[in-house]
């Protein structure tokens, strides 16, 4: 804070400015070093495996054009944190909502009037676009931190403060993203590019239910923070463990939704020539997709604690996913890439994750499972 106008601090808004500078900076050079990975290595992986296909070219365009895209939404990612750091991060929420909407929208029409792949890069770019400005708009709007932009400057300092959350951080989340896109590649290689295309549009389902349902946690996370800022731990689980029975009730729902319904619509309506998964290897994918989700909310709710723990976990996670995925696909292919990441964390970070959660909010597994199922009269939280 720089000043207090009677009892009220006013934010210092001009280091706020030097913050956006730095970070505008930071996610610009992650920008340009992941697109510039991609764009070689990811190349010659997809020359490779469409050179003796006959729309090769129209395979090869696409990807071309995904990588500014991939740029666009990596760069556009600053705003989100922005926002939710100035306490709006419902607002937030809604931007991401809207814009994945407007994906999913262009992506149909484009795939109703025949644009085939290219409808899904633009949907993703106009998802980066659309996020981005939206985001950046509010911020504005909400902080006077622009007024600060022309004498704003990149500030080692401040780099240096962010860099040991951030770099744990960072392991965290491209170690999640690495093994969600490594199992796609080995099915490429390994099952062909039909079954990829039926489980990587699986697996966006099982990630999108995931999302919404995760949604009703996300909206408490800077009241989580500012709990345990007021010393209020103990008044925590009064928000968590409420939102995971939404949690559960809303992946539930989406996930017999999907499997009953989910078929006939791609079919039926949108006319898709990609089917879903059999309802058996579904069910299972939805399954650990849900599993993983769920210790997800509890590592951020460690994170609000200013812990990050996690690096080394979902690092060795991540090797054995992928080398135990290697082994499965060629004994029981799609069975395999499924099985092979639920084994892997349920036998450590999907409880592991859950109890430091757990602990740092002073609450016992005994405390979470009684309130999820409604039995815990002493600490059954009120209305949230």
């Amino acid at each position: 804070m720089e000043e207090e106008a009677g009892s009220v601090p006013i934010p210092n808004y001009r280091l706020l400015a030097d913050l956006v500078k730095t970070m505008r900076l930071y996610y610009l050079g992650l920008g340009i070093l992941i697109t510039l990975a991609l764009g070689i290595f990811g190349t010659n992986w997809i020359m490779h495996k469409a050179q003796h296909l006959a729309d090769s070219r129209t395979i090869v365009g696409a990807w071309l054009l995904f990588l500014p895209a991939i740029f666009v939404n990596i760069a556009s990612g600053i705003w989100h944190p922005l926002l939710s750091g100035i306490n709006q991060v419902r607002l937030n929420q809604q931007i991401l909502v809207w814009t994945l909407v407007t994906n999913y929208l262009i992506t149909l029409v484009g795939l109703l009037v025949g644009l085939g792949l290219f409808a899904l890069v633009a949907g993703y770019l106009a998802m980066g676009f659309l996020s981005r400005a939206a985001a950046q708009a509010k911020f504005n709007q909400l902080s006077q931190a622009h007024v600060y932009t022309k004498s704003a400057r990149w500030s080692r300092e401040l780099l240096g403060t962010l860099w040991p959350t951030a770099w744990r951080t960072g392991i965290v989340t491209v170690g999640i993203y690495a093994t969600l896109n490594a199992s796609t590649l080995i099915c490429t290689a390994y099952l062909g590019l039909k079954t990829t295309a039926s489980f990587g549009l699986s697996q966006q389902l099982a990630l999108a239910a995931m999302s919404i349902a995760t949604g009703f946690f996300i909206v408490k996370t800077p009241l989580i923070a500012q709990l345990r800022a007021r010393g209020k731990v103990h008044e925590i689980s009064r928000i968590v463990f409420p939102r995971m029975r939404w949690f559960w009730a809303a992946y539930i729902a989406l996930t017999v939704t999907a499997i009953v319904f989910g078929e006939a619509v791609l079919r039926d309506v949108l006319h898709s020539k990609t089917p879903l998964l059999p309802t058996s290897l579904l069910i299972a994918l939805f399954v650990v997709v849900g599993l993983e989700g769920h210790h997800a909310i509890f590592r951020e709710i460690t994170l609000t604690s200013h812990r990050n723990p996690f690096a080394k976990p979902v690092v060795i996670a991540g090797i054995l996913i992928v080398l135990l995925s290697l082994i499965l696909v060629q004994w029981i292919g799609l069975w395999g890439l499924i099985l092979a990441p639920g084994i892997v964390q349920i036998c450590f970070n999907n409880w592991w994750t859950v109890l430091v959660g757990l602990r740092s909010m002073g609450n016992s597994a005994a405390d979470y499972i009684f309130s999820l199922f409604g039995l815990n009269g002493a600490r059954r939280s009120p209305k949230t």
